[in-house]
């Protein structure tokens, strides 16, 4: 099924993964995150002891970036209501992967909705973080 379909209600499957992305993250990525959010936590520096870690909220970014690079979700769609589950820390020098999925799709007061997950594993195996949300479909 082509990525159009899935853009759509109609096309939608629960169960369905729609794609999957891999990264290494850097000490670049950790360090323009903590920029952008003004994060200044001792533990995000390249010389904390032991290494830096991620900002746990920005293993929440991947499975949104996978999305829209992978342009598979609808046009006009409005997202809302995320479930999130933080796993493992990340360090630089991780790689990543995260699967994105559409697990539900339901409608209610007329309108129509589809629930994604994406869920993000380090090289282990070990869970980073997955999020549930919805999305109104317009």
């Amino acid at each position: 099924m082509s990525h159009e379909a899935l853009k759509t209600y109609e096309g939608a499957t629960p169960g369905q993964q729609i794609c999957e992305g891999h990264i290494t993250v850097t000490q670049a990525d950790i360090d323009e995150f903590c920029r952008l959010l003004g994060y200044d936590h001792p533990a995000y520096r390249a010389d904390a002891p032991g290494g830096a870690i991620a900002p746990p909220s920005m293993g929440l970014t991947y499975g949104l970036r996978l999305g829209w690079e992978a342009d598979v979700f609808p046009p006009g769609v409005i997202r809302m209501g995320d479930e999130n589950v933080h796993g493992h820390s990340v360090r630089a020098g991780d790689e990543l992967t995260t699967a994105l999925s559409i697990v539900d799709k339901f409608e209610r007061k007329g309108r129509k909705f589809l629930k994604y997950e994406f869920v993000t594993t380090n090289q282990s195996g070990q869970l980073v973080c997955s999020v549930k949300f919805a999305a109104i479909v317009a």
